[in-house]
């Protein structure tokens, strides 16, 4: 479906929830008739039911692709809670209709940012809120793109023989919290925010 059609779909479909419903399911408070939706390290407000959407501290509009994810969490949001356990993105439903796009947006600008860059890992995801995890990997971090979606990075550097990687993980109950493709376009967004932490371009 277009981005267009998509949008004016989600914001009819906000016309019909239940606020303080969607609030419980979604981690997301609402009050004075608007959402605060924590996302990674920003904050937006999405006003019901006409589904308007704003960033806190920000008078210009996030752009469409943004509104539409912000609206189709609330929308999908379920309130089945986090697993604590890593799935990559080929275990998520569907993944097999949009596993190139997910490999040419999220991994392998990854890879060519951090595959080898252990300080500069460490820098942007501290930047960007991300909490440091104890498990395999030369480094890891876990981020919360939405209050019930926790996603991770973890760095494995590379040697004279093997290129360094850095994997992409979903918390196992995302598929509650979002549709697939749009899990895919969280992913692109927290790589290009990485990257631009160092003033570099994914």
């Amino acid at each position: 479906m277009p981005l267009d059609a998509a949008l004016q779909q989600a914001l009819r479909q906000m016309e019909g929830i239940a606020p303080l419903v969607t609030a419980n399911k979604s981690g997301c408070p609402f009050a004075q008739g608007r959402f605060l939706v924590p996302f990674f390290n920003r904050r937006f407000y999405i006003y019901h039911p006409r589904g308007r959407v704003e960033e806190m501290d920000n008078p210009q509009p996030p752009p469409p692709y943004l509104q539409l994810v912000l609206l189709h969490y609330l929308l999908t949001a379920d309130g089945t809670a986090v697993a604590d356990s890593w799935v990559t993105y080929r275990f998520l439903p569907g993944a097999e209709l949009f596993g190139q796009r997910f490999q040419n947006l999220v991994n392998d600008p990854l890879n060519r940012l951090f595959g080898n860059d252990l300080d500069g890992f460490r820098r942007a995801g501290a930047a960007l809120g991300g909490r440091p995890m104890s498990r395999a990997g030369d480094a890891a971090f876990r981020f919360l793109a939405f209050p019930r979606l926790p996603v991770a990075c973890i760095l494995y550097l590379g040697d004279e023989e093997v290129a360094g990687s850095v994997n992409f993980l979903f918390d196992a109950s995302a598929p509650h919290y979002l549709p697939t493709e749009d899990l895919t376009v969280v992913a692109s967004y927290l790589v290009g925010a990485m990257a631009r932490t160092l003033g570099r371009s994914p």
